[in-house]
């Protein structure tokens, strides 16, 4: 619309002039109005009264709620969408069919790439269930306490389930394999150990017990590994990288901690 703010200009103007500007000189500026109104007015008035302007309410709306999505995405269609919305002659020619045809080209590719990193992150979420169900602590519980281990996994997946965007899911999946997880496992081997003995009330003396230390989980993504290259190249790169990968895992066992994998 705001191609129209100049022209509406000129007509204000002639609007204001006196009823006989009209009989003497209206007929001189006849053929500039003409194509004034068949040019520009017109054209606009088409577009904001059809279901162009919607599609470009459409395409501006998609792109400001997928930004965050965007940068997963291969190809030109967003560039292609924002040139089109950019363009003060959008309303003419065929460009909002463009970008219609943009529009829906993108939506296409970026459903298929959210629907692939949900599945990505559930069947991660599914491992990770599997490998905390085949310990002997997860084995020993009651069906009751098991489920309550398996609740958080269900949970975690409805919620990937309803999300649109790629970052939430990625966020969501690197918290809890962070987080949760440990938490999960702590948990866990902690309804699995035995409970100590109730002391009799006829005992003059509690017996001392010595308090078990708490167990620290840390992830792997959290260990270090002292590796000089960016990459490994040959045999020899792999079997340093191993060597120094299992010094690295070693030093945490040693000092009481369970790595997460």
């Amino acid at each position: 619309l705001s191609v129209l703010r100049p022209e509406l200009g000129k007509l204000k103007e002639i609007v204001g002039k006196p009823y006989t500007w009209f009989l003497t000189e209206l007929g001189k500026q006849e053929d500039e109005l003409l194509d004034l109104k068949e040019g520009l007015i017109g054209p606009v008035q088409k577009f904001m009264g059809g279901n162009q302007a919607q599609i470009y309410k459409d395409a501006k709306r998609y792109l400001k709620e997928q930004e965050s999505n965007l940068i997963h995405i291969k190809g030109d269609e967003a560039d292609q969408i924002r040139a089109v919305l950019n363009d003060p002659a959008c309303f003419k020619g065929s460009r909002i069919q463009q970008l219609k045809t943009h529009l829906d080209t993108l939506k296409q590719k970026i459903d298929k790439e959210v629907g692939v990193v949900r599945q990505q992150a559930i069947t991660q979420l599914d491992a990770m269930q599997t490998r905390m169900q085949r310990m002997d602590e997860y084995k020993k519980l009651p069906e009751v306490r098991a489920a309550e281990l398996d609740l958080p996994y269900k949970a975690l997946i409805d919620h990937i389930n309803l999300q649109k965007l790629i970052a939430v899911i990625n966020d969501s999946l690197r918290y809890f394999e962070e987080q949760g997880y440990q938490t999960l496992l702590a948990n866990m081997v902690e309804m699995a150990a035995p409970k100590p003995e109730p002391v009799e009330a006829d005992e003059e003396k509690p017996k001392s017990r010595v308090a078990e230390p708490k167990v620290e989980y840390i992830s792997t993504r959290k260990i270090r590994v002292a590796f000089d290259k960016a990459w490994l190249a040959d045999e020899a790169d792999v079997d340093e990288y191993l060597q120094q990968l299992r010094e690295a895992l070693l030093r945490e066992i040693k000092v009481g901690k369970r790595i997460q994998i």
